[in-house]
């Protein structure tokens, strides 16, 4: 039975004013309910329905069509990140220069293919440009997943989460330790409140070296025994293992050695001065960190600590230990709640209820932090470094975000800023979207 024109006319017509495809649904369902289009009718405007592209702005700007015979229907999302930043340093002992900075500037592109693909491609032009992401990932026997490219390997609570949800500006003095992307193959499962990651490494595209790449392995588990409406209870452990790249700097020239490098700014990158490094250590056969994270959020109130240690194994002297740690608060002014993803271990974004310039002034956020870093054993004195950080958060939308921190030096002991204990104020403007 064929459509009446009028009917017709009349659906389509009202679905081309309808701003988005879940509106045409809706209309046709109305129309049938109020017998202008029989049921036969509205299957088949139903049908033809299925294949229109649909549009969505709730995390970016994401096209999709919309399919019957696919559970993941087809997609494509275009997103991009945003950091300007400026900092200010009241100077100790040596001088330090007040800047501004792109600190990120990111565009990706991502989605699904084929039912049971996911990709995503992310270019980074501020500051050492090139891929971020570049990496597919095969999803057909879910929760089961298989990742291969360019994507960040599972290690560490703070290192794993997106750069766009960190609580502060800059993640703690442990990152020292932490390689964040690298080409490889990964795998990964979880459950209603845990996840295990792993994967096999190479050398992170656009590192400079002079001999062989490095390699190395990573895993990392989480899980919340607690979980519920009212609050979480994360516990995870990660490690690493990595044979290093051979000449690790940009020298080139004479012997090739297998060398590693820890060093950290004090949690403002707009510096030029690294405050702890241990400079390059030579004849390294392999290095292992470890991890350890605990975490806990009840309502507008969240905690999160994290406890890592690199083993350095040398030819010919004798092994190094590192470690580093750091442990914050915070606490939603507004009432927001930080949601933590079960499946991939982390907390993810505040978005805030009332956001700016509708019905109200966005989301407020206060958080406190101690960061520690110890890059000194054996014949290495990289040097010892605490820090205490405040930070102000003020999410205005799900996209715009400005951020006040205050960093104090608290102690650095040891490596080429010894004594030195700066106080820093930097701030952001953030967009994602």
């Amino acid at each position: 039975m064929r459509p009446h024109p009028i009917a017709v006319c009349t659906a389509l017509a009202c679905a081309c004013l309808a701003p988005a495809a879940h509106a045409k649904s809706n209309l046709l369902e109305l129309l049938a309910q109020k017998g202008v289009i029989t049921m036969d009718e509205y299957a088949e405007l139903k049908a033809e329905q299925k294949g229109e592209p649909t549009v969505s702005t709730d995390d970016g700007f994401k096209l999709s069509t919309r399919d019957s015979t696919t559970s993941t229907p087809p997609s494509f999302q275009v997103g991009t990140l945003q950091q300007l930043d400026y900092a200010a340093y009241d100077d100790d002992k040596a001088a330090l220069s007040d800047g501004s900075e792109l600190r990120r500037s990111r565009l990706s592109i991502g989605g699904t293919f084929l039912t049971d693909w996911q990709y995503r491609v992310e270019y980074e032009f501020s500051g050492t440009t090139g891929v971020t992401d570049a990496y597919v990932t095969y999803n057909a026997h879910k929760p089961f997943s298989l990742t291969l490219g360019q994507f960040k390997q599972p290690f560490g609570m703070e290192a794993y989460a997106s750069d766009k949800n960190l609580t502060f500006m800059e993640r703690g003095l442990p990152f020292a330790f932490v390689i964040t992307r690298a080409p490889g193959i990964g795998a990964g499962t979880s459950g209603a409140n845990w996840s295990i990651n792993g994967g096999l490494f190479g050398e992170p595209v656009g590192n400079a070296q002079a001999g062989n790449d490095g390699y190395g392995a990573a895993a990392r588990a989480s899980w919340a025994p607690i979980l519920t409406d009212e609050g979480v209870v994360h516990l995870g452990l990660g490690a690493t293992w990595r044979v290093p790249t051979q000449d690790n700097s940009t020298n080139a020239s004479g012997p090739k050695f297998d060398t590693v490098r820890f060093r950290s700014k004090p949690e403002s990158n707009v510096l030029a001065q690294r405050f702890v490094d241990t400079g390059e250590i030579r004849d390294v056969n392999d290095y292992t960190t470890v991890g350890l994270e605990l975490a806990a959020a009840r309502g507008a109130a969240s905690f999160q600590g994290e406890y890592q240690m690199a083993q350095v194994s040398r030819g010919g002297a004798s092994t190094l230990d590192f470690d580093g740690w750091y442990a914050q608060f915070a606490w939603t002014i507004t009432g927001e709640a930080r949601p933590y993803l079960a499946n991939r271990g982390f907390f993810d974004g505040i978005r805030p209820s009332n956001p700016f310039g509708k019905t109200g002034w966005g989301a407020f956020e206060l958080a406190l932090r101690l960061s520690e870093i110890d890059l000194t054993d054996g014949n290495i004195h990289g040097g010892k470094e605490r820090n205490a950080t405040a930070a102000l958060n003020w999410y205005l939308n799900q996209y715009l975000r400005v951020s006040a921190n205050l960093v104090k030096v608290l102690e650095v002991d040891g490596g080429p800023m010894h004594d030195d204990e700066p106080t820093i104020f930097q701030t952001r403007l953030q967009f994602a979207y």
